[in-house]
């Protein structure tokens, strides 16, 4: 049905394919210049370094209000329809009253990956009972070391609502470290010495004098400060010898940022700064996540469609949104499908398209590969596809990260090419 064969899971076959795989599409200065363009046109995305110092009571209470409770019956993990009382009590957690006229901002950084929620809880809800694939108070994953502006706290004070670089939500608080001021962080944020994660995990050695940094796990896209200059000879009682001297926010008892030493392996997959943005590196680190299990908002630590495109992304230093229909606006040449046209012009289009672009759909991205007999093959994490049983189709669940072809159908028997709205190149 995925009219793969086993060769078709390697990046090699599909990087033979490109003509000068290798070249540079975007230096990094190109590169800044891009991601300025998407943060002046989606409005979801800012400028963390230069978001403004203080919000007027409207602005926050629109912010925070922009989740609304589901107005449909919805179920808990365990099946049971959840009551009006839960709601009442998520809403006074938001602590909407305790919000002054004007709100000066904190600044923080996430000390290790987490989720950031629509509301200040970690009860899970689901619109279909029995099925807890989509926790529909899961907005996204937060990567450890991304600086947050910090905009309110929840009545328990167990919950901070921040703004990320691309999304804004509840992350819990023991995973944020409050700097004192925005000058700590941001000397420590652009710092210029730098590993970036390419692999899909990686983990700091272990160290049992220190738990805040042994064994801690990293993700592809993160960004991990080096400590410039050798100044130490062993960290945790081993050799720094073969390592990486990294710095590491963490969070003092105080529940204030402070800053400790870690090793990283050199045989771990990490590159010193950003990935040169080609082709081939683009399948390179797409293909790296085959097999990785999906992951809605980022639950079940895996990652989702969009997630997935924005953390290749992320290797080469492009600051994605972090939603599907926020990303097919972003800026980049734009190749549209219109209402009408044939499977067979869908597919043509595809002839102008080089691999490593993106397709849309609706609530859906996906990575362009190539072609293979005249047909359009894609890379994609998605949640699973239609299979034709008798006279009628039925949806067969895959979670994870696969190749496909374009003709794929859908849940509903209608191929994934058919309901294609556009291919983004991002360059």
């Amino acid at each position: 049905m995925f009219e793969v064969i086993e060769d078709m899971l390697s990046p090699e076959y599909w990087i033979r394919k490109i003509d000068n795989a290798d070249k540079v599409i975007m230096t990094p200065q190109e590169i800044e210049n891009f991601n300025r363009k998407i943060i002046n046109k989606v409005g979801m995305v800012c400028d963390i370094e230069t978001y403004k110092e203080s919000l007027k009571k409207d602005e926050l209470i629109k912010l925070t209000k922009s989740y609304e409770i589901p107005k449909k019956p919805m179920y808990n993990r365990y099946g049971n329809l959840i009551e009006e009382d839960f709601y009442d009590d998520v809403i006074e957690n938001t602590n909407l009253e305790k919000i002054e006229d004007v709100n000066p901002v904190k600044y923080g950084i996430a000390i290790r990956n987490t989720s950031i929620r629509s509301f200040p809880t970690e009860e899970a809800v689901f619109d279909k009972q029995g099925d807890i694939e989509f926790d529909r108070f899961q907005e996204t994953g937060c990567q450890a070391f991304e600086p947050l502006v910090i905009l309110h706290k929840s009545k328990d004070k167990k919950w901070y609502f921040v703004q990320m670089y691309n999304y804004s939500g509840w992350i819990k608080a023991e995973d944020i470290a409050v700097a004192k001021n925005k000058k700590e962080l941001f000397d420590y944020i652009n710092s210029l010495s730098f590993l970036l994660v390419t692999g899909n995990y990686i983990k700091t050695q272990s160290n049992p004098f220190d738990k805040n940094v042994s064994k801690l796990e990293f993700t592809m896209g993160t960004k991990i400060y080096l400590e410039e200059g050798n100044v130490l000879h062993q960290v945790g009682n081993q050799s720094v010898i073969g390592h990486y001297l990294i710095k590491l926010p963490i969070r003092n008892e105080e529940r204030n940022l402070e800053f400790r030493y870690a090793l990283i392996s050199k045989k771990e997959d990490v590159n010193v700064g950003y990935l040169p943005y080609t082709r081939e590196n683009i399948l390179k680190q797409a293909f790296k996540l085959v097999g990785d299990r999906y992951g809605w908002g980022d639950s079940f630590e895996g990652r989702d469609c969009s997630s997935y495109v924005m953390y290749v992304f992320k290797t080469f230093g492009i600051r994605l949104p972090r939603n599907a229909d926020e990303q097919e606006m972003s800026a980049g040449k734009s190749y549209k499908f219109t209402e009408g046209m044939s499977i067979e012009e869908r597919i043509k289009v595809f002839d102008n398209v080089k691999p490593g672009a993106l397709v849309y759909m609706p609530g859906h991205t996906m990575i362009y590969i190539g072609k293979e007999k005249d047909i359009s093959y894609i890379i994609h994490d998605f949640h699973g596809y239609g299979e034709k049983r008798e006279d009628k189709y039925v949806f067969v669940p895959v979670n994870e990260v696969m190749v496909t072809s374009v003709l794929l159908p859908t849940a509903s028997g209608i191929p994934f090419v058919e309901k294609f709205t556009s291919v983004l190149e991002i360059e």
